[in-house]
């Protein structure tokens, strides 16, 4: 079996103390903005726009804790009483802290096999993979379907050459068989079962209330997001003309873009539903497709939707807010 520390394709660099999916005291805290503090404030430095992009984000454990999350939810929906909105409300901030976990997933790029591998296997826990059917089997996808697994495919898409080998086959003489890895990445790897009683939450429920009811200002953020896309322009044009710092001003364009298109997840993400939520959201989707139309990566374009499609589903959205949710996205993706 491979070694992490033998492995010269995974990234060597020391992690920071603590991940952004991490939460310190009984203060939960959005994991995007946590990730974002590295830039400082709306008018970043090009120094702090690159630390922003270099940050070493422990993507597995995001991943791991993403679908951890999404578990809980899932175990506390099914613990409930019939009616009990507080517990409705404990879901919606379990869904908006998975849902952020995932978009930092998508989005990151995959700088080393760590975080491809977190890529993969949050893909494969997501849907974006379909089993292989019978031969007697007649398949049969509705658009609609089909794109919502294509826009899972893109948004967890890796290079073909970051992909580490498979794991290896037992030898005749090789011994602990029964926890031999069958994949790359084990994500559910001691978590508790999707099913059963909650595991946390329960414990938590003040502290996942008052998280989703802690919504940043959206207006505020599709302000960033654009400012950041237009920061991003303006190095790429700078750096193409050759200066001595031109990789610097490269890595700060990409940290930029990056901030934009995380701080558009955020608007999205987050469940207000009122006139001037829903306008801004709609001004997130106009902005993303004219990113997608400029030539963004695919892979962004992609992980905006699919975070977008599973953000109709937080519980603490209003009956018939679903409806609402469905946006005018181009097909470029």
């Amino acid at each position: 079996m491979t070694k992490k520390n033998l492995d010269g394709g995974r990234s060597l660099a020391p992690r920071s103390n603590r991940t952004v999916d991490e939460q310190t005291g009984n203060t939960l805290r959005d994991p995007i903005a946590l990730a974002m503090k590295v830039a400082g404030s709306d008018d970043p430095s090009v120094a702090e726009l690159t630390a922003f992009r270099c940050q070493p984000l422990d993507l597995k454990n995001a991943a791991r804790n993403a679908k951890n999350l999404d578990s809980e939810e899932f175990r506390v929906w099914l613990a409930r009483e019939s009616g009990d909105d507080i517990y409705e409300a404990v879901c919606g901030g379990l869904e908006i802290m998975s849902l952020s976990l995932s978009a930092l997933v998508a989005l990151w790029p995959a700088d080393n096999l760590d975080q491809a591998e977190a890529k993969l296997a949050l893909a494969e826990k997501t849907g974006a993979l379909l089993h292989k059917r019978e031969k007697d089997y007649e398949g049969s996808i509705e658009p609609e379907h089909a794109r919502r697994i294509r826009w899972k495919r893109g948004a967890f898409a890796v290079p073909a050459l970051m992909l580490p080998p498979a794991p290896s086959v037992p030898q005749s003489e090789d011994r602990g068989l029964a926890k031999w890895p069958l994949e790359r990445f084990d994500l559910v790897a001691h978590l508790p079962k999707r099913g059963g009683p909650p595991a946390f939450a329960d414990r938590q429920v003040a502290e996942w209330m008052r998280f989703a009811t802690s919504a940043p200002d959206l207006n505020g953020l599709l302000q960033r997001a654009a400012k950041m896309f237009d920061i991003c322009d303006r190095l790429l044009v700078l750096a193409a003309r050759g200066p001595g710092n031109a990789s610097e001003l490269m890595t700060a364009a990409e940290g930029a873009r990056l901030m934009g298109y995380l701080a558009a997840c955020q608007v999205m993400i987050w469940p207000i539903h009122n006139r001037a939520a829903l306008a801004t959201k709609k001004q997130i989707v106009a902005l993303i497709n004219a990113r997608g139309e400029a030539g963004d990566p695919p892979e962004m374009q992609s992980a905006i939707r699919h975070v977008t499609a599973g953000a109709a589903w937080i519980k603490t959205l209003p009956a018939g807010a679903r409806d609402r949710l469905i946006f005018d996205w181009n097909e470029l993706v």
